[in-house]
């Protein structure tokens, strides 16, 4: 006796669209009423932490429970836990600030400031932003101060350029904020206190052209004249860097006329241009006097004097114009 062989799932379909009859799964109807929500907040993992709690909110009650108890450090364990495991909760952002703060009353500067660092660059718009910046701000600011390599009574040495990076990511955070402009001023000036002047300049100058009305304008114009200085003063027979410096002192004394380190920028600015001349005077005589040129003397010497009228050497430059120039028959 033959049997007919039983319809499968997919001829039975194609058999219900000829009929034009509509197939649904079982629960179908059910899921597509409901939108689609996500009941707990996505997870992460870490091998050495784990929250005590099972869900982000509890864990958050606990850590509260733990700081109340006094147990600040252990609280701080399991904010972090909290932030870990459930990174997109909503009570993620004031674990990691929890965490970040005890940190930061342990003095553990960088990682403070790393903690800091994460709010700012996964939680935008969940916590008080400049508060974080301003803490920050401080902790660089010491870091940039503080010794490293103490031993019993040995003192150890600064490393100011230890604080860069961490100015740097203030500003990239902030570039139109509260503290751009003083952070680029102290960019500036842990690169000068590691005798990396031209890297100094440039953050002075970043500082007093992208916030000309900054009260730290004139600190970075002051700063900025005193690299100058120092790089012409290490490199004396570079003209380049001696016009430089001068440039940027009578900048400095044009811009700010009124502060305090005026006469520091005066006398330095006297000591720049009693050497440029001493270096034109030269330049004429080495025409004169070793290349033997008359000509070339004379303009040389005529351009120191228009430069220079006042200069020790002009009265010598006036007694050679006068003893080079062939007299008229």
């Amino acid at each position: 006796m033959s049997t007919s062989p039983s319809i499968g799932p997919w001829r039975r379909a194609g058999l219900a669209i000829c009929l034009g009859l509509a197939i649904v799964a079982p629960g179908a109807a059910e899921a597509a009423a409901k939108p689609y929500m996500e009941e707990t907040p996505g997870r992460g993992f870490h091998l050495l932490i784990r929250p005590r709690e099972k869900a982000p909110a509890a864990q958050w009650a606990h850590v509260q429970a733990l700081d109340a108890a006094g147990r600040t450090r252990a609280a701080a364990k399991q904010a972090l836990a909290l932030r870990i495991w459930w990174p997109n909760a909503e009570e993620a952002p004031a674990a990691q600030l929890y965490y970040a703060r005890r940190l930061d009353e342990r003095g553990k500067l960088q990682a403070a400031f790393d903690a800091y660092q994460h709010l700012v660059d996964r939680y935008p718009g969940r916590f008080e932003f400049n508060e974080v910046l301003e803490r920050q701000m401080r902790l660089a600011k010491t870091l940039m101060d503080r010794r490293k390599g103490r031993f019993l009574f040995l003192p150890g040495f600064a490393a100011p350029e230890r604080a860069i990076p961490l100015f740097e990511k203030i500003v990239a955070s902030a570039p139109e904020g509260a503290f751009a402009a003083e952070a680029y001023v102290l960019i500036g000036a842990a690169h000068e206190r590691a005798y990396a002047y031209d890297e100094a300049i440039d953050a002075y100058f970043t500082a007093l052209n992208r916030y000309p009305d900054s009260p730290f304008a004139a600190q970075a114009a002051f700063a900025q004249a005193r690299c100058h200085v120092e790089l012409s003063e290490d490199a004396p027979n570079d003209g380049r860097a001696l016009a430089e410096a001068i440039a940027a002192c009578t900048l400095f004394l044009q811009r700010h006329p009124e502060t305090e380190p005026r006469g520091e920028i005066e006398s330095s600015l006297a000591r720049l241009r009693d050497r440029q001349a001493a270096a034109a005077f030269a330049r004429a005589r080495y025409y004169d006097r070793i290349l033997h040129k008359p000509e070339s003397a004379r303009i040389e010497y005529r351009r120191f004097l228009a430069l220079f009228p006042d200069a020790p050497q002009a009265a010598e430059a006036r007694d050679r114009i006068a003893q080079l120039t062939p007299e008229e028959k």
